[in-house]
């Protein structure tokens, strides 16, 4: 499908440090399985390795941005905001993988109501409160048990369960992979360049709320996420009090009674 600059496209962010093979496994997948116009930002944190070789292999829908230093996940994502102009936001790790119908399933959760301001995606990292075998111990019950950990396979046991169908959540989600309504972005400030290994969605989702958004988790969409890339992941309600570092620290600071 065509896909670039339109009054319902998304500008995907994704920053990244080196790992070559991660970044293209996921740009194949962005360009093969997005059912909804978009435009990439690759924002390259200083790479030494075939990192730097992205702009020569792909020149469809994406702009690559190389830093000469490393400034961290979240000023990236802050870099490629500022970069595009579309109605909506994706930020990504990228260690993920996307399935078929990935983008329009995020995008069409959003836009049923104007207060969504973030959609995010089940994920495979048990790490995560959004691994799907996580939410369906603790939230949907009704997620079957997957006979296979085939990508493809699971997203079609959730599209005939799940199809366009989604939760709000209380907890934050976390940014492996999060689509977000533009407007929102505007009205809450960028990321805060201050946090480290993960703390940032958290803190960003709860500036959303304080800004009158609410939060939710598509149940028909499944991300595999591999390992390692991208800051640390965040830890679910249950486990925040374990929470330890200037991440923590930092979130105490901006959140009394965190």
């Amino acid at each position: 499908m065509e896909n670039g600059s339109s009054r319902t496209a998304a500008d995907i962010i994704v920053p990244v440090h080196d790992q070559y093979i991660h970044t293209r496994a996921l740009l194949e997948g962005i360009y093969r399985y997005s059912d909804h116009p978009f435009h990439i930002y690759v924002i390259d944190n200083a790479s030494s390795d075939e990192t730097v070789d992205l702009a020569k292999i792909y020149t469809r829908d994406i702009t690559v941005v190389r830093n000469r230093e490393d400034a961290g996940w979240c000023a990236a994502i802050n870099q490629g905001i500022r970069l595009g102009s579309n109605p909506y936001l994706v930020f990504m790790h990228n260690n993920v993988e996307v399935d078929q119908g990935w983008l329009g399933n995020l995008i069409t959760f959003l836009e049923t109501h104007p207060r969504i301001g973030a959609v995010g995606p089940l994920g495979s990292d048990p790490r995560v409160w959004q691994c799907a075998d996580r939410v369906r111990e603790k939230i949907v019950p009704q997620i079957p048990r997957f006979l296979t950990e085939d990508i493809h396979e699971r997203n079609t046991v959730l599209k005939y369960h799940f199809h366009r169908a989604g939760i709000l959540v209380e907890g934050g989600l976390a940014f492996f992979c999060a689509a977000l309504r533009r407007r929102a972005v505007e009205s809450v400030g960028d990321l805060d360049e201050g946090f480290v290994s993960g703390a940032d969605s958290e803190s960003y989702c709860r500036r959303l709320r304080k800004a009158g958004y609410v939060l939710g988790l598509a149940l028909d969409t499944y991300v595999l996420q591999r390992s390692p890339a991208g800051p640390g992941p965040i830890p679910g309600a249950e486990e925040r009090h374990q929470c330890r570092g200037p991440g923590a620290a930092r979130l105490r600071e901006r959140h009394a009674g965190y």
